[in-house]
């Protein structure tokens, strides 16, 4: 027994011709290589989105030729939300210290002159990304446009300023999307929403009570009713995001909260102003300070 143990420890075990094969061609499969943020050369881009025909629309790319994060600003989407599209219009005129800012004031222009959601036959543009170049929906090719310009500027935020007609805070037991006033609603993961939540808070503390946001983490309300006078607010939703994950339930759909599927690294923020009782003006003025807050810890502006 003890020479045939000797025997066994002074012999290597025998390979098949099929093992040595394996061995001797496996080869170490190298670590990509990271893709480097872009830096654009400083100075402003002015273009248009759907250049040459009817539902063409003005857009401008602000470069301070600077290391910083490129982002992006959407207003009027739907052509009934005014607050959105001003503010647009101003952040348009911005000057930032890095990176890029990229805007485009009145997403579905016609819409805007006609103050209506969408015109008949257009389609509605934030049902319909990733859009498509080919489709007989205008608004849907607008989308294509829209995620075209995010990937082509390798966009890491988007801002899609809206409005809707009722407050959240004072929806009662009812829901759905007429009552996702003040709200701010993203399809960001567990590590950006918390800079967005930050954000929020920077903001609350600088305004009325009633003006106050909400970090909106499902798609409405809760169902019933529309709200009685005195009605105590309904719970507001608690996160679903799973550790390392979007949150599912807004990241899913084909509004610009889906964006990180069809522009990678980017998160969306969808801002939605309450119109019931609330000047234009100062839904106007809610989306700056919002978008400014957000950019200035970016260390943008």
């Amino acid at each position: 027994m003890g020479a045939f143990l000797a025997a066994c420890r002074g012999k290597s075990p025998a390979r098949s011709a099929g093992a040595a094969s394996v061995e001797a061609t496996s080869i170490a499969v190298p670590e990509p290589t990271p893709v480097p943020d872009p830096v654009f050369p400083a100075g402003t881009e002015t273009f248009r989105l759907m250049p040459d025909t009817q539902w063409e629309t003005p857009a401008v790319a602000i470069h301070t030729g600077k290391h910083g994060p490129r982002v992006l600003v959407l207003g009027g989407v739907h052509g009934n939300e005014p607050g959105g599209w001003q503010a647009a219009e101003a952040i348009a005129n911005w000057t930032p210290v890095a990176g890029s800012l990229i805007v485009v004031p009145r997403a579905n222009r016609l819409s805007t002159y006609q103050f209506v959601r969408t015109v008949d036959g257009f389609g509605d543009l934030n049902r319909l990304y990733p859009g498509s170049p080919d489709s007989p929906l205008p608004m849907a090719r607008m989308a294509a446009e829209i995620v075209k310009l995010a990937n082509t500027y390798r966009v890491q935020w988007l801002f899609d300023l809206h409005e809707s007609w009722w407050f959240y805070n004072e929806r009662g037991a009812n829901g759905g999307t007429a009552f996702i006033g003040q709200t701010i609603a993203s399809g960001g993961t567990t590590e950006t929403l918390p800079l967005i939540k930050k954000t929020i808070d920077i903001v609350n503390e600088r305004i009325a009570v009633r003006e106050q946001f909400t970090l909106r983490t499902t798609i409405s309300g809760q169902p019933g009713s529309a709200p009685r006078a005195g009605a105590t607010p309904a719970p507001t939703p608690s996160s679903t995001a799973l550790p390392g994950s979007v949150t599912p339930q807004l990241a899913g759909g084909t509004s610009s909260l889906g964006f990180a599927r069809w522009a990678p690294g980017c998160t969306p923020i969808l801002i939605e102003m309450g119109q019931y009782d609330q000047d234009e003006s100062r839904r106007a003025d809610l989306h700056l300070m919002l978008v400014r807050t957000h950019l200035e810890r970016l260390e943008m502006l």
